[in-house]
């Protein structure tokens, strides 16, 4: 799939950066990819804790710095 230069309107490669007719700098796709967050509670997740799309908490895995890992059942 190609790219249009919005300077010179040239087509260039899906992976340039750069424009391949005038160099200039070639501006990402509107397309975004988003990731879903989901925001922990102050209290935190409990064994029998329902999570979006249907999971529940079952028992706690381990822990770190960065977080809880936790067991789920679907």
């Amino acid at each position: 799939m190609a790219i249009k230069c919005s300077k010179c309107h040239s087509d260039n490669i899906d992976t340039a950066r750069f424009c391949s007719n005038c160099a200039a700098p070639i501006q990402p796709s509107e397309k975004v990819s988003h990731t879903k967050t989901i925001e922990t509670p102050k209290e935190g997740l409990t064994t029998g804790s329902d999570l979006t799309g249907g999971y529940q908490i079952i028992e706690e895995l381990g822990k770190g710095g960065m977080g809880v890992l936790k067991k789920e059942d679907r």
